[in-house]
This record gives C-alpha cells, structure tokens and sequence, in this order.
C-alpha cells in the first residue's frame, strides 16, 4: 500500500500564472474600480457568453453560488410555493429555497446516475408546486427529456441545479441552470455563481436583486441583497477560462485511470457518465468533474475512507453524507427517498483535480483495492 508522503487532498484549486494575474491586478489597481460592474466583470461575462454559446443577455453572475440560486428562485416567483428536489445535493439547493419562502419537498433518486428521478418528482408534485429543481450530481446529466416533459405537464418551472456541471454543455436546458465557481470546482472564480437563463426579461430583475433592489438614485424595488462579483473574483475567473481545454484533458486522464482500475471488480462500483441513458442529453460533453465510486455497504466505505487517510495519506469525502434529509431542516421527510439514502451511506469520492498525476490515481485505487482486499 502506498503512503504519500504529502498529504493527498480530495481536490485542489486549478490556480493560473501568477504573472497574468499580476498584470491584470495592475489594470485593476489603475481603475480603482473594484466592485459594481467593472470592468473585468463585463470581459468575464462576455467570454463565459462566448464559451457556453449563450447569448450575454440570458446569464448573470454573482458574488457566489448560493445567493445567485437564492435570488433566481426568487426572481422565478417561487416565494411560497412546494418545490420537488433531490436530498442527495449540497444543503444550498435546499437552503436557498427555504430562505426564500419555498418548501422543499424531497424525490428519490434515480439508482445509476444518482440525480433527481422524474418518477419520483412527478409522485411528489401537488397543486401547490411550482418549480422542479433537479441537480446535475457530480456533473452527470439528469433525464433533461424527462423533466422537459414534466415542466410542460404540470405548468412548473425547471431550475437546474448545475453547481457541479460547468464545462459539461448542459446549459440549454430548462428555464433555468446555476453553476458554482466555488474554489473546489473543476473550474473557480475564488468565489462565485452564475445564473443561466431562458426569459432574457430575468437579467435587469437579478441586476436590481444583487445591488439590493436599488434602481437608479432615488428608488429601491423590493428586498434585494448584496450578491455582487466583484472585479478580483472576475479576473480569476477569466485566467481560470483559458486552461479550461487542459482542466478537462487532466480529469479525463484521471477519471480514465480509475475506472480502469475499477473494471471488473463487482465489489466497488465506479460511476461512469458515459453509460447513462440521460449522456445523450444535448450538448452534453462528460466534464469528469467528480470520481465517485459505490461500495457494498456503510462498513466497507467507513473503512476504506479512514484507512486511506491513516495508512495512505489519502483524503476522500463521503459527499453527500449525510443524506440532506438527515439535517434538522429536513427531517420531516427522513425515510422517504431510500435510494437517495442507501447511496449516502455507500458513497466515496476519491481524489481528482489538475495536478495530480495519472500515477498517483492508480496508486490510490491500488489502495483503494488492497483495502477491500484485506480480510477484517
């Protein structure tokens, strides 16, 4: 079993050439314009339009993840209203609901892909549902077809969560997608959020919802917030755009040499998007932004996360563990998505960002397999 003699982290952030950033710092620092839809931020919004094959006028970007999914329910008119979800996501998809109004109302998962089953949240749909809000787990696309369908039937709006899934051309989709620039993503801003929407209408109301609702001098709207990128976040974010082609090649390279080390073995099931159903989604380009593998059971994950940790020097997350619905929060619907909670206990993400070597991935999934097998 190989220990690493610096400690291996589940992810690291991609960090570009400090010179260009310096430079761009410098243009910065000469505008004194740090903040209110500088500069930089406009350059950032217009290549992120150019890469995702948006128009600029259907996408909005602020200051992180969970206030732009905050303000786009808001913006959506979701105030008040049930919302089906998944439980198996981040606690900010529910959360934003919760903090607007909404009452989250958790579905089962589908059992390959891990993402929100349309069955599932059309069971949960009542008179009172106004939104679906799948996520796009780990990167992998959700039955888009399936909730299309759903939308148009119950008259609902579909908001993507796709905090995991920029890069992965899933964009298209639904009336709405958010996409996370946390640093733990595949690709970052530091901090950082972007709405991507249909209704081209939306983009003066997030405007006036992440400057606080102020409109003009004299006037404020309603009750806005501070949810604002700022010019440093902007600058990251453009430098961290143009490695874009070499982060995904570093992923596929890595995710390739787990799922070949993983082949065959029926004990540790390694989750792969290109054999889903939902890959066919259009657009769809595999952006191999998680590792995620499934164990037999809550045992056999415990042991292999805390071995690698204190033999190898391997750090994983169990994510998403605990289950959403085993938060106080939540609670209220605690046994009514027994997928979603078998593949809680079960789950494992191993270590992957650009950096680390295609070696060194095999070297932990040879740890990974030494530990199964070795008898307890």
């Amino acid at each position: 079993m190989k220990r690493f003699e610096e400690p291996v982290l589940v992810t690291r952030p991609y960090l570009p050439d400090l010179d260009a950033f310096k430079a761009g710092c410098e243009e910065i620092w000469g505008n004194r314009w740090l903040t209110n839809n500088g500069p930089v931020l406009r350059r950032f919004q217009g290549a992120l339009a150019g890469y995702m094959g948006v128009p600029e006028s259907g996408l909005s970007l602020f200051v992180n993840g969970t206030l732009a999914l905050e303000l786009g329910f808001y913006a959506l008119g979701l105030s008040g209203a049930e919302v089906v979800t998944t439980p198996f996501t981040f606690v900010a998809t529910s959360h934003a609901l919760k903090r607007i109004g909404a009452t989250p109302v958790s579905a089962d998962v589908d059992p390959e892909t891990l993402c929100l089953s349309p069955e599932a949240a059309e069971k949960a749909i009542t008179p009172r549902t106004k939104a679906i809000v799948p996520v796009h787990v780990y990167g992998h696309p959700c039955d888009v077809d399936g909730f299309a369908k759903l939308g148009e039937k119950y008259g609902v709006k579909i908001v993507y969560d796709a905090a995991h899934a920029f890069g992965a051309g899933l964009q298209s989709h639904g009336d709405m997608s958010m996409y996370s620039f946390h640093p733990t993503k595949l690709f970052h801003s530091c901090e950082g959020g972007l709405l991507v929407f249909r209704d081209e209408s939306l983009r003066e109301r997030l405007a006036e919802l992440r400057n606080f609702a102020i409109k003009g001098e004299l006037s404020c709207v309603d009750v806005g917030t501070n949810a604002k990128m700022n010019e440093l976040q902007a600058l990251m974010g453009l430098e961290c755009l143009k490695a874009m082609p070499g982060i995904l090649a570093s992923r596929a390279e890595i995710h390739a040499a787990y799922r070949d080390a993983f082949a065959g073995r029926a004990d540790v099931k390694f989750l792969d998007p290109r054999s889903f159903p939902s890959s066919g989604a259009e657009g769809f380009s595999p952006n191999y932004a998680y590792c995620p593998v499934l164990f037999k059971d809550l045992e056999t994950r415990e042991r292999v996360y805390a071995e690698l940790k204190e033999k190898c020097n391997v750090f994983t997350r169990r994510y998403f563990y605990p289950l959403l619905t085993d938060f106080a929060p939540y609670a209220d619907a605690k046994g009514s998505c027994p997928v979603a909670e078998d593949a809680a206990r079960r789950v494992l993400t191993l270590p992957t960002y650009y950096g680390l070597s295609v070696d060194d991935a095999r070297a932990i999934a040879g740890n990974v397999l030494e530990i199964l097998d070795t008898k307890v």
